[in-house]
């Protein structure tokens, strides 16, 4: 059986150098896509970020060491032969000497040689692999290498020739790699998800078409400097390599209104209550990894993320029960059309009765509102003519003329006015749906966010004690948060979200204010 495996790695918050805003953000998004609409299983989908979760018991920080004992892993343990293999990168790469180096989280610019992993490396341990079918897609941000004089990407295409595997560059050599706020994503990973969601692009044909038109119009629409991806192959066979579940150019083709089969309602690397093991199958032997394979390298922040996030829990969302084979998929089936019921005898009667009583109430009202305003026309006059000659000028009564009558409030026509309250707040149903949305399992600073907003939830509102139960439950979880970077050495960020925990939760917030005090004397 043919396995397809994705492995992503995106790094925001590096020790040394300044923070990226998308890497992480693309390699989630990219992880989702595959399995959504490209028919890769969760737990075959790998995501190395700064604060992604552990896999069955190894960590996926990614630092040099956990990069390269993973490699090793996957060549050893879990790829079989035909087996399609995505390895996706989104963060700084350096040129020192002609050597290409891909940073991880920890590298140091001072120490390339040392601290970077080596591409020539990393393309040995790919061809290593007992299968032929791997694509790499290389988003990598060089800004900051300007200085060593050196283009990156050049010794990355040599290399990808020479090993026969097909890579992708987010731009030439001489170019930059662009995010876009707008997007929420780099420019090439919003062309590259674009592409395999809107286009169906399912060969490397198809998707080095596609993004050699897509990119330099996302640039533009942007206003970003133009930028080309380069597509570096060894021959033109390449180019046929299927590199999604299904083949579309040679399936049937959907009819719009059908449900993509892979389409999954939860988010599979986002949302993370409690531990679950992603490779179910795979039982993992801890004692063949490299000794800093199971646990992160211990970071010493250069620069503080702005939103204190950290490496979470395993996600329960992110696997499946088991490893089971990849079902044969049925062609989609269109549903039945809903038709609108007819209209029976009845219906039509009743709505004609409606009508007409209701027409009749309105003429009434009219009529009634005409006689009352015309009050003084109809009487006022005849009692003017009659008491003429009895009624002293001194004591005549001025009759008012019909446009000057004076109509009593209690003779008014009904008229529809608002109120005067004050402006309904917003449904309390939506604040909470709104605090949920908020809560992300790695950012305590998300956490508090969503405590401050099911906090505006007034204690008369049936909602309330839903709203009280989920604040204790998110401040818990920023607690935890704090432990889970305490526990990495990471103290200045464990304290940064052990403060975030609300002071009205008595109990968890006495824990945290003693979990500060004891890092704070770690840290000195």
């Amino acid at each position: 059986m043919v396995n397809h495996w994705a492995i992503a790695v995106g790094i925001n918050y590096y020790q040394f150098l300044q923070p990226l805003k998308f890497a992480q953000q693309d390699a989630q998004a990219l992880c989702e896509c595959l399995v959504t609409e490209a028919g890769f299983l969760p737990n075959r989908c790998i995501l190395f970020t700064d604060t992604s979760p552990s896999v069955t018991g190894r960590s996926t920080y990614p630092s040099r060491g956990n990069l390269e004992g993973w490699f090793d892993y996957f060549g050893r343990e879990l790829i079989q032969p035909g087996d399609l293999v995505w390895v996706f990168f989104s963060g700084y790469g350096v040129c020192w000497k002609g050597q290409d180096y891909l940073l991880p989280i920890e590298a140091n610019p001072a120490d390339i040689a040392t601290m970077g992993v080596p591409v020539r490396s990393l393309f040995d341990s790919l061809k290593a692999l007992p299968t032929q079918d791997i694509l790499v897609l290389m988003d990598i941000n060089h800004s900051q290498a300007a200085f060593l004089g050196e283009k990156v990407g050049i010794h990355i295409a040599e290399l990808a020739r020479e090993t026969r595997i097909s890579t992708i560059l987010a731009s030439k050599p001489e170019q930059f790699s662009h995010e876009a706020v707008e997007l929420g994503h780099g420019l090439f990973t919003a062309a590259l998800l674009e592409g395999l969601r809107a286009h169906r692009c399912s060969t490397l044909a198809n998707l080095e078409e596609f993004l050699k038109s897509r990119l330099p119009e996302l640039c533009e629409h942007n206003d970003r400097p133009v930028q080309d991806p380069v597509i570096a192959l060894a021959s033109l066979d390449q180019l046929n390599l299927v590199i999604t579940s299904v083949n579309w150019t040679k399936a049937d083709s959907w009819t719009q209104g059908e449900a993509n089969p892979f389409e999954m309602e939860d988010d599979l690397f986002d949302v993370a209550d409690h531990e679950t093991d992603l490779l179910p199958d795979l039982q993992p032997n801890l004692c063949d990894l490299p000794p800093d394979y199971s646990q992160p390298v211990a970071p010493s922040i250069g620069v503080e993320p702005p939103f204190n996030e950290s490496k979470p829990e395993v996600p329960v969302d992110y696997a499946e029960p088991s490893a089971a084979p990849v079902p044969q998929i049925p062609k989609p089936v269109s549903p039945p059309i809903a038709r609108p019921a007819p209209k029976t005898d009845a219906e039509d009667q009743m709505f004609w009765e409606r009508l007409l009583l209701g027409g009749g109430a309105i003429l009434l009202l009219l009529l009634g509102g005409v006689f009352v305003r015309n009050w003084s026309a109809f009487w006022g006059q005849k009692s003017a003519t009659n008491s003429q000659p009895i009624v002293p000028p001194s004591e005549m009564v001025t009759t008012p003329k019909p446009n000057q009558a004076i109509v009593p409030n209690s003779t008014k026509l009904p008229t529809t006015k608002p109120s005067p309250t004050t402006p309904v707040p917003k449904d309390s149903q939506t604040i909470l749906n709104e605090a949920r949305g908020l809560i992300k399992p790695t950012s305590a600073s998300e956490a508090s966010k969503a405590i401050e907003r099911a906090s505006q939830i007034p204690a008369s509102d049936p909602l309330y004690a839903q709203a009280q139960v989920d604040i204790d439950r998110w401040s818990r979880n920023i607690l935890e948060i704090a432990k889970t970077r305490a526990a990495d050495k990471s103290y200045k960020q464990a304290i940064a979200a052990a403060q975030l925990v609300p002071e009205g939760r008595a109990q968890v917030s006495a824990e945290a204010q003693k979990a500060i005090a004891d890092w704070q004397k770690r840290l000195r």
